[in-house]
């Protein structure tokens, strides 16, 4: 099958998965109702992000049946734990699961994935990517709740790794097109100043799960780990705010409105689309200007960027907008 039929066939596929999912989800009431940690003020549908795995599903059988090209190393195991993710995400979805649980069900799921830096001796960078993994998919999980930042960064970041792997062997480019159709569908219905639907875990989880084994992949076979710097804006919110709510003794893997983009939203009264696009466009300048640094001073590049994120993130959280209620 020609692989611009392939992608035609398979957004109509996914706009019809989104439209019927849309139906059940009214009908079965799936979604987040208001509470004091929720960025939103009405109840929204969630789950919107089932079609992320519904792609890359699609594209596993297409590439394995019509494109007929040689095995993916590690892909089969990473597809078989999203599945098994997607699954208990969606459960999470419908009935909120106890936050260890969760927790237990990620570290599991990173580690047999990943286990092969382990086969071959790499013991510490297994570790850290095992402990800087499980990190990375529930802070992107977090981001669900202001409309338009999963769809717009996670297009962002894909559009940046696709750049990377034309030149790359390993992860067929066209199973990144997969993923980025289905995050324009989502979009449509997401990124707007009133969100028809969000996510949910069986979206950002997944959508994370993605990003990291994509990650991680090109950090191996580039020796390259600067790539880092592609999720730097969410990256620095994220970890400063980790600590933040250490130091204020909450616990860190319970819903709250911490993250300076849901101080934007909530307390600075900025519009989640907004507030969306900054940090896209933000993230995006980074890695445009990041493939012009040459290659002796990326470390330079990806050191001053967390700096000068820094000194944004403590001096907006200082501002006297960000304590109004």
């Amino acid at each position: 099958m020609n692989t611009l039929i392939f992608y035609i066939i398979l957004f109509a596929i996914l706009l019809l998965c989104e439209l019927v999912y849309f139906r059940i989800a009214r009908y079965y009431s799936i979604g987040d109702n208001v509470t004091h940690r929720s960025s939103h003020k009405d109840y929204q549908l969630t789950g919107g992000g089932i079609i992320f795995i519904i792609s890359a599903i699609i594209f596993w059988i297409w590439y394995s049946v019509w494109q007929q090209g040689p095995p993916i190393p590690h892909f089969c195991t990473m597809m078989n734990i999203a599945l098994g993710l997607a699954i208990l995400s969606f459960w999470d979805d419908i009935k909120d699961l106890p936050p260890l649980m969760r927790l237990v069900c990620h570290v599991i799921a990173v580690a047999i994935t990943f286990y092969f830096i382990l086969e071959h001796g790499y013991i510490d960078i297994y570790i850290l990517v095992l402990i800087g993994g499980v990190g990375f998919i529930n802070a992107y999980n977090f981001m669900d709740g202001i409309n338009g930042i999963t769809a717009g960064y996670s297009i962002v970041t894909l559009c940046t790794l696709f750049y990377c792997y034309i030149e790359t062997p390993g992860i067929p480019v066209e199973f990144i097109v997969s993923l980025l159709i289905a995050t324009l569908i989502f979009t449509f219905y997401n990124f707007r100043k009133k969100a028809l639907c969000f996510a949910g875990d069986i979206g950002s989880i997944v959508m994370g799960f993605f990003l990291l084994f994509l990650s991680v992949e090109l950090i191996l076979v580039r020796n390259d780990a600067t790539i880092i710097v592609f999720f730097i804006v969410y990256g620095i919110d994220s970890v400063y705010t980790i600590f933040q709510r250490l130091f204020m003794g909450e616990n860190i893997f319970l819903p709250h409105r911490h993250h300076l983009y849901q101080v934007f939203a909530n307390q600075w009264r900025i519009p989640h689309h907004k507030v969306s696009i900054g940090y896209c466009t933000t993230q995006l300048i980074i890695n445009i200007l990041y493939f012009f640094i040459p290659e002796v001073y990326k470390w330079s590049y990806v050191i001053i960027i967390i700096m000068l994120l820094s000194i944004i993130y403590f001096i907006s959280k200082r501002s006297p907008l960000s304590h109004k209620n």
